[in-house]
């Protein structure tokens, strides 16, 4: 039986020097594995493909798969013709003349068959979906002049022997154009204003954001390249293509409009105000613990909704409560592939068992108290749907309750754009709070979960700011000053290098 060990993927600088995976200077990528002891190495120039590479690498050591003379996994569900392109999509053989091969065709029986079953289940609704509006935008035009071959006429697939950067230029412009959910809720809007004879209709513009363009070009840009390696195009068709694409730039964390910790606060106490009273309580009420614990916590949407009451410990009059974060969960269903129901991961950029623990302020302390007292948890989820009997969707309590309760704050605060914030600023806000209020960047990182190097580049510049001006206090000093909240910064060596903090509301 074949022995296997996977090592994280780094990247490579122009220089020589290894980098970690996500390093904006690493310029190629590479993976270490052992097989039967025997380390390898494999080197790749896109980062995405490095990522397939290692995933087959850690299917084969789940599932004892064998390995070949160079030490790459083979799976035993596909014949020994497949097996180079689907471990190498860098280095797909062409299975069929350019000049007959289209783009459709390349998508449906080549790229698809052999780099879906590699992707996870969002990824690969999100690849699936891009690569079928791919292929509805790359068609031949009416009075195109390459409309000479009998399998290129207008409205058919464009060859790949034909595909020009033009080409994808003009369905990365049309991309914007193509939004299926407002184009859905528009028809549904006409026939319900037809129905009642109203003449004076207004629709929702049609446009797709700069993320869902630069996720377009992603995926086009996958299957263009595994189209060149395979041989089957003329020249570089994504030359040039990406600037109408930009990746996007992180905002300053100045300018960035997150919420106070007083306005965290006045968002719970305002959600749980809304809905219709059950047993004395509004139903809104089993969600101010769920906000409290996003304000404070910085836990994801996913990690709330996969959260067990067992994972509260709750503290005494000397320790603080910590909450224990140990997986996220979300709702995945296509009917195409019969997916259908919720699936539950590791937490993000960690691996199986691993776990986070953040110190909770007494006030969400109480609230989580209060909220499993009164028998707000249930189906094994520290938080449920309205009615208590199914598992939190924030889909489903998104309009009557989540912006129902952020009308009520900001829309007539002197900041209205945040009544259209999402649940996950909410983790934005408590890390912004935590850096503002003097904790260190990387305790504050080792709460949050993620690298002191994106705790610098997405929030690190707002303190900073706050300490060049002199509005952040001595760190030893206590208790520190942080708008209304007062925070309590105590170490104790004796007890293993622990920190506990504690907040108290003025």
């Amino acid at each position: 039986m074949t022995v296997w060990g996977v090592y994280a993927i780094q990247g490579r600088t122009p220089d020589g020097r290894t980098v970690a995976e996500n390093d904006k200077a690493a310029a190629r990528w590479f993976v270490r594995w052992r097989v039967n002891e025997v380390l390898k190495k494999r080197t790749f120039r896109t980062k995405g493909y490095a990522r397939t590479f290692r995933y087959q690498l850690l299917r084969a050591k789940l599932m004892g798969w064998d390995a070949d003379d160079r030490g790459w996994p083979v799976d035993p569900t596909l014949s020994s013709a497949s097996q180079d392109h689907r471990a190498s999509p860098e280095a797909a053989p062409a299975t069929t003349s350019p000049s007959t091969r289209s783009f459709a065709s390349y998508c449906d029986d080549v790229w698809w068959p052999i780099m879906g079953p590699t992707f996870g289940d969002k990824n690969m609704l999100g690849h699936r979906r891009n690569m079928r509006v791919a292929m509805d935008l790359l068609t031949y035009r009416p009075g195109d002049p390459r409309c000479t071959h009998p399998a290129a006429q207008p409205g058919a697939s464009i060859l790949l022997s034909d595909l020009t950067a033009d080409d994808l230029r003009l369905a990365l412009v049309a991309r914007r154009s193509v939004n299926d959910r407002t184009r859905a809720a528009n028809d549904r809007h006409l026939t319900t204003a037809i129905a009642r004879g109203e003449t004076d209709i207004s629709l929702r513009p049609i446009h797709a954001s700069a993320a869902t363009v630069r996720a377009f070009f992603v995926t086009l840009s996958m299957i263009v390249k595994a189209a060149m390696q395979s041989g089957h195009t003329v020249g570089d068709p994504l030359a040039g293509v990406a600037k109408l694409a930009p990746a996007p730039k992180p905002t300053r964390v100045t300018t960035r409009l997150v919420p106070s910790i007083d306005e965290v606060f006045d968002l719970a106490d305002a959600i749980a105000t809304l809905g219709p009273v059950v047993d004395g309580h509004p139903t809104g009420e089993r969600f101010r613990a769920l906000v409290l614990a996003a304000g404070t916590l910085a836990a994801r949407p996913g990690e709330l909704v996969a959260h067990r009451p067992e994972l509260i410990a709750f503290g005494t009059a000397t320790e603080p409560t910590v909450v224990t974060f140990e997986e996220t969960e979300a709702a995945v269903y296509d009917r195409e592939t019969a997916l259908r129901g919720r699936r539950t991961r590791n937490l993000k950029h960690r691996e199986a068992g691993d776990t986070r623990q953040v110190p909770a302020i007494p006030e969400t302390a109480g609230a989580l108290r209060i909220h499993l007292e009164r028998g707000y948890d249930g189906h094994d989820r520290t938080f449920t749907s309205p009615s208590g009997r199914a598992r939190l969707s924030w889909g489903n309590i998104t309009e009557p309750y989540w912006r129902a309760a952020c009308e009520r704050i900001f829309a007539g605060s002197s900041r209205p754009a945040l009544v259209g914030m999402p649940p996950k600023t909410l983790r934005k806000a408590a890390i912004t709070h935590w850096l503002d209020a003097g904790i260190s960047i990387y305790l504050a990182s080792d709460w949050a979960g993620h690298s002191t190097d994106v705790a610098e580049l997405y929030y690190a510049g707002r303190a900073d700011d706050l300490r060049q001006r002199g509005r952040a206090p001595d760190p030893a000093a206590s208790p520190i000053r942080s708008g209304s909240v007062a925070l309590c910064v105590a170490q104790n060596d004796s007890a293993g290098q622990r920190h506990g903090w504690t907040y108290r509301r003025q």
